[in-house]
């Protein structure tokens, strides 16, 4: 009689098994929250030893830490290919990548709690605070081209669009978190964000003496 072969683990190549884990933790804690996660629990979805993780992460808050790390990589390719469906220079652009940033944080509510959480100041290095400083670096990249568009290049960007940041971060914290009252439909939700934007830059332009933008029809 032949034997019934058992289904063979899944074997991951150098390099895989790094991937697997921060994947699976992904999964993970978007659905038990970052409080219920363990490594043990990662190494189960992945199919591996509870010892395998170690050969690539030194404990679990390293390994939450790429988990937030790999979030601001999927953050940028979602705001970055937002804005550039929009010409350089376009408010539309950076009301684009704002209104990608609102809704990949509605979608992805615990994995936006832990992004944030991680990029706190620690004594060692920080995979998530890098990948956020570059995602943050694409939006800074892109507001530049609207500083020069509405002569406002002499303008240090950074400060500039902080109000901008507050706006949208605030908006996404609120949309995951208590505030019941807050418009639940993503377009009304676009349209306060295209407002919002549009006199932000209104306001500037009138410090200079400029004159208002020119009013479009908010983004869907």
């Amino acid at each position: 009689m032949v034997r019934a072969q058992k289904a063979a683990k899944p074997r991951y190549h150098h390099g895989d098994l790094k991937v697997a884990l921060i994947e699976a933790a992904t999964r993970i804690v978007s659905e038990k929250r970052v409080e219920g996660f363990t490594v043990a629990d990662a190494a189960r979805a992945a199919g591996v030893s509870s010892g395998a993780p170690y050969r690539h992460f030194a404990d679990r808050d390293d390994l939450l830490d790429h988990v937030a790390a790999a979030g601001f990589e999927r953050l940028s390719d979602a705001t970055g290919h937002a804005m550039a469906q929009h010409p350089a220079g376009s408010i539309e652009g950076l009301v684009a990548g704002g209104c990608a940033y609102i809704d990949f944080s509605a979608g992805n509510p615990e994995l936006t709690h832990l992004m944030w959480g991680a990029t706190r100041p620690t004594d060692g290095a920080c995979a998530a605070r890098a990948k956020g400083d570059q995602c943050s670096g694409i939006f800074i990249e892109r507001f530049k081209d609207v500083l020069r568009a509405h002569g406002l290049d002499d303008m240090e960007p950074h400060a500039a669009s902080a109000p901008l940041w507050a706006m949208v971060h605030g908006f996404a914290t609120l949309l995951i978190g208590v505030a019941e009252k807050l418009p639940r439909d993503r377009a009304e939700i676009h349209a306060s964000v295209d407002m919002a934007t549009r006199a932000y830059f209104t306001g500037l332009r009138a410090m200079r003496g400029l004159p208002a933008c020119e009013a479009q029809a908010p983004l869907g």
